[in-house]
């Protein structure tokens, strides 16, 4: 158990009436102010030594492996950039055969209109032509007599 203050004092002023001021402090600083137990060995460094030895192993470990960690992610990163533009111009692409296919579209409906209205114009040609032929049939029955 290591002494207290008071102990310490009274120990100095013990040694300073055996021998001179100067003794007694030199003999008190080689006391520790802890217990003798609690004191760290060579052994003690030594042992320390070599578990910090396996923990800067250890580091050395991670370090490589974070090392190599942020290389896939450099390299994954440049693989995401190269297919990203590769698929940027992929949708350029398809964007411009939509376009094309848009401009077709409207072509095909301007032609679908024309149609329509050339088939619509040619049922009313052919609506007339049978009126003229019905009306004409008609009369020519009327005038050989054929009703009467």
């Amino acid at each position: 158990m290591p002494a207290d203050e008071s102990t310490r004092l009274r120990i100095r002023q013990y040694l300073i009436e055996l021998m001179d001021e100067q003794a007694a402090d030199a003999m008190m600083e080689s006391m520790p102010p802890i217990s003798w137990t609690e004191l760290a060995t060579k052994d003690d460094l030594t042992r320390l030594d070599r578990r910090f030895d396996g923990v800067d192993g250890r580091i050395g470990t991670l370090t490589l492996r974070v090392d190599q960690t942020s290389s896939d992610l450099q390299e994954l990163t440049r693989t995401v950039a190269t297919q990203g533009a590769s698929l940027g111009a992929r949708m350029d692409s398809v964007g411009q055969r939509m376009d094309s296919i848009g401009a077709r579209m409207d072509d095909l409906g301007v032609q679908m209109s024309q149609l329509g209205r050339a088939v619509t114009l040619g049922a009313a040609t052919v609506a007339i032509t049978l009126a003229v032929f019905i009306v004409g049939t008609i009369a020519s029955l009327i005038a050989s007599g054929a009703f009467g």
